[in-house]
């Protein structure tokens, strides 16, 4: 993780409070470094390292798995909460 310095960032109840680069080249790496650190969330405000990068549906996939393993971790999803039956 040379140069990207993600942020821990306590859990909130709204994203809109959290500065996040989802379109950041190093994104995968800090998301899945939070994770590994059980940080509640994680906050890109003052890292200077931001590359954009373009994701393909592949990788939006990828991404999103890791999304909900942070959730998971940071108790902002309970596994065991039952969804909602859709019809």
């Amino acid at each position: 993780m040379i140069g990207q310095r993600p942020e821990r960032y306590m859990a909130v109840e709204s994203c809109d409070e959290v500065r996040r680069n989802v379109f950041c080249r190093h994104y995968g790496e800090c998301l899945t470094y939070a994770i590994r650190m059980r940080w509640p969330g994680f906050s890109c405000q003052n890292c200077e390292s931001y590359e954009h990068e373009k994701l393909d549906g592949e990788a939006l996939s990828d991404d999103y798995a890791r999304c909900m393993a942070l959730a998971f971790v940071s108790g902002a999803i309970d596994p065991m909460a039952q969804r909602p039956h859709v019809s």
